[in-house]
């Protein structure tokens, strides 16, 4: 009986120690367990926090933000601008945060004394104003005659109604003008809320407001394209001459004419001996272009002063294309910048009528003007123009007058329909502009 009564409190001391061991494990395990998900917590909100300040700082900055650091909420955390990563015109924030509070128990034994640490990262690039498929500073006509004469339609509000259609991204700085129906694919953005026609009803995915996007001044834009023609590029500088230039476009060729009637220069070579860089400049002049073209090119012409005031016009003769169609196979390498310092201009032609098409596979950049049809108040129905890319301007171009109806009746000039090219949104002609303000690419947290 004594045996027994031995064994029995040798037993019931053994399962009353395992059971106290399991107990003081399991609450030295809870305490890990709450020590590391409070710490963990607190240091991955410390750089969500940091990355948030910090792409605030970026969207929003008048001179570049530096590299800082900040303690807050118990810990610390260090934000780092890395410039042209992961390529040019793309910044890296990289927000990374310690919480000095320490696991200080043995069940885990290689956690001990480490301080919790995490990383938030985001990606920015640039705004490529390339992938706009509609973009004004301000939503009114700004045309002007090649003498610098305003058109009768000068400073009247453009208005997006029943019938029209943006497919891509639509921004201006100032406000849309919306009456009726009209068609966007995608959210648009805006300075300034929309001025309300009495039947606004937009079939749209909505709008954002107020958004600002900056463009380029026109003296860095004019340098910039500069700089990269006359260092691998096409370069006219026509301030003696004072002559217009002409290219005429067939796959890898052009023909150089000055001017236009070729009395100067009529030459056909191939493009990459023009300009191996792609980039075309015409200073103090215009320049007249139409055809097929072939490889990433971008076309500029600036005006200046004197007899140049008023140049610095694009005109678009003809059909504007890729030799491989993007619209039909998006992996083309074709694609084509059209930069005018001034307006861009759909030439007059008395052959087109109801049904004829302009086609124009480009995106279209206006500094000081827009993209309008020569005279398209008073030249007859000349059908439709069809741009795939997009068009960035000043002043929102009119192609054509209507009568609204219904039943909607156009008048003069053309329709057009306007598709962005998906390509744009990650790449764009050589040395097209990009603004000073950017957008968010991606985000990441650990």
């Amino acid at each position: 009986m004594g045996r027994s009564s031995i064994i029995y409190v040798i037993g019931l001391t053994l399962i009353v120690g395992l059971v106290l061991n399991n107990i003081t494990h399991n609450s030295l395990g809870s305490m890990d367990t709450y020590t590391e998900y409070y710490g963990s917590t607190r240091v991955h909100n410390i750089a969500v926090s940091g990355a948030n300040v910090g792409s605030s700082l970026l969207l929003n900055y008048s001179v570049f933000p530096s590299n800082f650091g900040v303690d807050f909420f118990g810990g610390h955390d260090s934000i780092i601008y890395m410039a042209n990563t992961p390529q040019t015109d793309w910044v890296t924030i990289r927000s990374v945060s310690q919480v000095d509070m320490m696991i200080t128990s043995t069940m885990e034994p290689e956690k001990i004394g480490l301080p919790f640490r995490d990383t938030v990262e985001g990606v920015f690039k640039h705004v490529l104003f390339a992938k706009f498929s509609w973009f004004t500073e301000q939503e009114k006509n700004g045309y002007l005659n090649p003498d610098g004469t305003h058109g009768p339609y000068y400073g009247a509000s453009d208005w997006k109604i029943t019938g029209d259609s943006v497919y891509g991204p639509a921004h201006t700085n100032g406000a849309f003008n919306i009456d009726g129906t009209p068609f966007f694919n995608q959210k648009a953005t805006s300075g300034s809320p929309p001025n309300k026609g009495p039947t606004y009803a937009p079939n749209w995915p909505g709008i954002d407001y107020p958004v600002h996007k900056d463009r380029p001044t026109t003296t860095n834009l004019q340098a910039n394209l500069t700089s990269a023609a006359t260092l691998g590029g096409g370069y006219f500088d026509e301030t003696s001459g004072n002559n217009d230039v002409a290219l005429t476009f067939s796959n890898d060729q052009v023909r150089v004419q000055i001017p236009p009637n070729g009395s100067v220069r009529d030459t056909t070579m191939a493009i990459s001996a023009l300009a191996s860089n792609g980039v075309i400049v015409v200073n103090n002049a215009d320049v007249r272009i139409k055809g097929t073209y072939q490889g990433q090119i971008t076309v500029a012409a600036f005006g200046g002063a004197g007899a140049a005031t008023n140049k610095g016009n694009v005109w678009i003769d003809g059909d504007v294309v890729g030799k491989t169609d993007p619209s039909v196979n998006p992996a083309s390498t074709d694609m084509m910048g059209i930069i005018a310092g001034r307006m861009a201009y759909i030439t007059e032609d008395d052959t087109r009528g109801p049904s004829s098409v302009v086609n124009i596979d480009a995106a279209v950049y206006c500094q000081n003007g827009e993209l309008t049809a020569q005279n398209f108040w008073t030249i007859p129905v000349s059908g439709r123009v069809n741009l795939y890319g997009g068009v960035t301007q000043s002043t929102a171009g009119s192609l054509g007058l209507f009568n609204p109806g219904p039943p909607l009746t156009f008048l003069n000039g053309y329709s057009y329909s306007i598709h962005n090219d998906p390509r744009f949104e990650t790449v764009q002609p050589p040395h097209f502009p990009t603004s000073s303000s950017y957008e968010m690419v991606s985000w990441w947290e650990n």
